[in-house]
């Protein structure tokens, strides 16, 4: 099975890590969307997306092979913004591995190690770990999950009623009972996981019984009052 291994709105960093997989012989495939031309791709060229997937067995040592590859070719220019970063801007970069290309995220170990703040491999791989365990169990926008819950139980309730005005409006507590429960993301070592952390996730199967429930219910009711 295949996952994203990167993505880029560039297609020369997706073809130059390519190039570097080739050498090592390990298989991946390109996706990108150019293809599926819009005529504001014109204007805005970041909407176009390169995806480079590889195989999940292949993940770890792919990642071992471009990190060698940019921590031995890395040459970091005079004016480069990232020497003005502070030591801990650099090491967030560590940290969020994942939000940074391989070139920024080498040339932030190569600036600290500079500075007398190197870290060593065993430290690296400590927050690594603590990403990934971040990525598993946090949200980006907390609040946002508080308030989709929330009005996943108020639909649940009463969503037939409320869909009298609008139809589609009943299926709204179903929708997020099922994101809830099925939505799942890549972690940046290619394992995919439930979005929702397991407390969240029971929130969607109860929204979900809820829902049927209250349809039925309410469907019940309006039988009821139209025949008796």
């Amino acid at each position: 099975m295949e996952s994203i291994f990167r993505k880029s709105s560039n297609k020369f960093i997706i073809e130059e890590i390519a190039s570097v997989l080739d050498n090592h012989s390990i298989g991946y495939e390109i996706v990108d969307n150019e293809k599926d031309f819009d005529p504001s791709f014109v204007s805005n060229p970041g909407k176009i997306e390169y995806q480079l997937l590889v195989s999940r067995n292949d993940f770890e040592m792919a990642s071992q092979v471009i990190s060698d590859f940019y921590a031995h070719e890395i040459s970091i220019p005079e004016d480069y913004y990232l020497l003005e970063y502070s030591n801990e801007d650099l090491k967030d970069i560590l940290f969020k591995k994942d939000e940074w290309n391989e070139f920024d995220y080498e040339a932030a170990r190569k600036i600290l190690k500079s500075r007398g703040k190197d870290l060593t491999d065993e430290e690296l791989s400590s927050l690594n770990e603590k990403r990934l365990q971040s990525l598993k169990n946090d949200y980006e926008k907390p609040e946002q999950v508080k308030n989709y819950i929330l009005f996943g139980y108020i639909f649940a309730i009463i969503g037939c009623v409320v869909s009298l005005f609008w139809g589609i409006l009943i299926f709204v507590s179903y929708a997020i009972a099922l994101v809830f429960i099925k939505l799942k993301k890549q972690l940046p070592n290619g394992e995919r996981v439930y979005y929702f952390n397991e407390k969240d996730r029971n929130h969607g199967k109860r929204i979900l019984k809820l829902s049927l429930l209250f349809t039925a219910f309410w469907i019940l009711f309006f039988i009821l009052r139209t025949y008796f």
